[in-house]
């Protein structure tokens, strides 16, 4: 009799303080849910944690998930802190690293025709399972580099000079945009095309897209006259134009999967290209823009002449001095660099 009366007051103690101290962490529940939802947004858009734990296909779905989440409650105004800008940075950086990373694999797979050979971690493999890897660059800047008079030299000299003069050329602005940052999107036909700012952010992309330019001015005449006993390029120029805006970028998938850009920006670097002059970088004014806020607006000769370009109208352009002159026409354009 007196072991149940004990063991029975055990239990009347017991929930007892279970009750009082349910009633007493009450208050402190919906904090506790709150920082619950804390940690997994944080989990969720945070790279490093991601990219350890979950393999592509599933990482992204939890991002598309916690997007959509996101969205229906309106709750990413505010993550301590954080803005709504900030976080969809978060979301967005595993796309961009999927990006960079598709580059860092794709220069150990080409054959020697060219041709990227897919394995079993490649995005192509899952062309119709996930959505397409891309994404927005809101500050890049695009370089096209041209071979002036190229047509008409290579209609009077045969199929191994003419490789060889381009493949000694790109060669040469290879090595510069390794030595600088610089990503080479591609080459067509004499045409070189660069950027700075896409696939890998940096600020400072129309500074250095401008200085890799001017480098690229200077190793091409270098060239021009070291072949010229052999290959007659004394009439060839390089012409070279930058703009900067934004860009859609992102892993194009396919029989030849490749990274590539597009976008209004691309078209109008090709025209401030296509209107400059040999031996000269030719600037768009928002690539000139940025030159000025960067302290360097001694880099830059006004054209006298606007610009047609198709669908925009006049354009203001810009020159870019060459090293270690301080030019004032438009016909001598000069470049001081740091």
């Amino acid at each position: 009799m007196a072991d149940t009366t004990l063991f029975r007051a055990v239990n009347i103690l017991t929930a007892v303080i279970s009750i009082t101290t349910a009633i007493y962490l009450m208050p402190f529940v919906p904090n506790l849910m709150e920082m619950t939802d804390k940690l997994y947004l944080e989990a969720t858009t945070s790279k490093e944690i991601i990219a350890k734990m979950y393999p592509p296909q599933i990482r992204e779905r939890l991002l598309n998930r916690e997007r959509s989440r996101m969205d229906g409650t309106g709750s990413a105004a505010m993550v301590d802190g954080s803005s709504t800008r900030e976080v969809e940075m978060n979301i967005k950086e595993p796309i961009r690293h999927r990006i960079q990373e598709f580059i860092r694999r794709r220069s150990g797979k080409e054959d020697k025709l060219g041709v990227v050979h897919p394995n079993q971690d490649d995005p192509e493999n899952d062309l119709f399972d996930s959505d397409p890897i891309a994404d927005d660059f809101n500050d890049t800047s695009i370089m096209f580099a041209d071979i002036s008079s190229f047509t008409l030299w290579s209609s009077q000299h045969s199929p191994i000079e003419v490789f060889t003069l381009l493949e000694s050329l790109f060669c040469e602005f290879d090595r510069i945009a390794d030595e600088m940052g610089v990503y080479k999107l591609s080459t067509v036909g004499d045409c070189y095309i660069a950027s700075a700012g896409v696939p890998y952010p940096r600020d400072d992309h129309a500074i250095v897209l401008t200085q890799f330019a001017e480098c690229c001015r200077q190793r091409a005449n270098d060239l021009f006259v070291r072949l010229s006993p052999k290959l007659d390029t004394d009439g060839l120029g390089i012409r070279i134009g930058i703009h900067s805006g934004p860009v859609t970028a992102g892993v194009l998938r396919g029989d030849k999967t490749r990274f590539d850009f597009f976008g209004d920006t691309i078209n109008t670097a090709q025209r401030i290209e296509s209107t400059g002059k040999p031996n000269s970088v030719h600037l768009s004014s928002e690539t000139a823009q940025l030159i000025e806020l960067a302290g360097k607006g001694d880099w830059l000769l006004p054209r006298k002449n606007a610009v047609e370009a198709k669908g925009k109208g006049e354009l203001k352009t810009y020159w870019l001095r060459k090293a270690g002159e301080v030019g004032t026409s438009e016909e001598d354009p000069s470049l001081l660099m740091v």
